[in-house]
């Protein structure tokens, strides 16, 4: 079978203009149209010789979908313990019972880095989910085909987001700190900017908490960004490696930075929780195994999946409503390395 790119050659359109024709799209004029449905058609596309009630032909239902789970590099997410259970439930949700009994899916993977021409094998599928994909191929990928983002929701661009609600989840967290006593609370993974991007949210959450408390935020309150924990403990030496007076009680971030500050308390002999909280964000294993286990703001990553696979399917079927931002809960877990009045979990 021909590739969308070799139908565009041979009838003189864009690659997107193939897709809109495909999708039923109004912007493509009738010439254009029929000269794109004959070549198609020539190419042995399946296309339903019904007319739709648009009067536009439309392409018939396949018994089972199939989906692109699309990644810069499928092995470096398998290694990485937030995106690996997010891709395994995503590959687990296809099949005949997917999306509470509606049409199933049929998941494949398929890694597209950087600015590279899209893969052959999306020429096959009728949507996509992208983890952790550019915002180049992101837009690339919907001139195609339907495109759900995981973790991520890009404004501005045709593909709706799953996203978790770090925003309350910071705000819960936080109020369970100054809840224990702690004012002076730091944060390793968060900025004041605009919109709703990880670090946004986070400091959005955590302020928003210490506002209604009537606290005034830590001279550390934003002390930079640690996604790793050589991160985290380069940063909890600086942090904590001070006198007491001028020494945060709390420190709070991504799981992988607190990680790092926990080894950095224990080398400069503070004790955790009696003198140092730690509270992570995402809950990945490994914080469920440290001495002492760590707190954190949990993100189902299997929700989300289940969701994004959901929405996709949901999308094929409704081509032409409004994208949309779809938010899911946090939840705060309460640990070891947290010493505050809630129960501990």
């Amino acid at each position: 079978m021909k590739t969308l790119e070799q139908i565009a050659e041979t009838t003189g359109v864009s690659v997107s203009t193939i897709s809109r024709v495909l999708h039923g799209r109004d912007d493509v004029n009738a010439e254009t149209r029929e000269r794109v449905l004959n070549e198609l058609r020539r190419a042995q596309y399946s296309l339903d010789a019904k007319p739709t009630r648009r009067g536009r032909p439309s392409l018939r239902a396949r018994k089972t979908r199939r989906i692109a789970i699309i990644c810069q590099n499928h092995a470096d997410v398998r290694r990485n313990p937030f995106s690996a259970p997010i891709l395994m439930a995503a590959l687990d949700a296809g099949g005949p019972h997917a999306s509470g009994g509606q049409m199933g899916a049929e998941m494949i993977s398929v890694d597209w880095p950087g600015e590279q021409p899209a893969p052959d094998a999306l020429n096959d599928c009728d949507a996509a989910i992208t983890i952790g994909g550019t915002s180049s191929n992101i837009e690339a990928i919907s001139a195609r085909i339907p495109v759900v983002t995981v973790d991520c929701y890009l404004p501005g661009l045709n593909a709706d987001g799953v996203v978790p609600d770090y925003r309350a989840g910071a705000f819960e967290a936080v109020t369970a700190l100054l809840a224990a006593g702690h004012t002076r609370i730091a944060l390793t993974t968060a900025a004041r900017k605009a919109g709703d991007g990880f670090e946004a949210q986070i400091y959005d959450g955590a302020r928003r908490a210490l506002d209604l408390a009537g606290v005034t935020p830590f001279e550390h309150f934003t002390a930079g960004y640690a996604a790793t924990p050589e991160d985290g403990y380069v940063m909890g030496k600086r942090l904590l490696d001070v006198p007491k007076e001028k020494r945060p009680t709390a420190l709070f971030g991504s799981d992988h930075g607190m990680l790092g500050a926990l080894r950095a308390a224990h080398d400069l002999k503070l004790r955790v929780p009696e003198q140092l909280a730690l509270v992570g964000v995402d809950d990945i294993e490994l914080g469920r195994y440290s001495v002492p286990r760590l707190s954190t703001v949990r993100v189902d990553k299997e929700a989300l999946a289940r969701t994004a696979v959901e929405r996709a399917l949901w999308r094929i079927q409704f081509p032409r409503a409004a994208v949309c931002r779809l938010v899911l809960d946090c939840q705060f877990i309460q640990r070891d390395s947290c010493g505050t009045k809630a129960k501990s979990i």
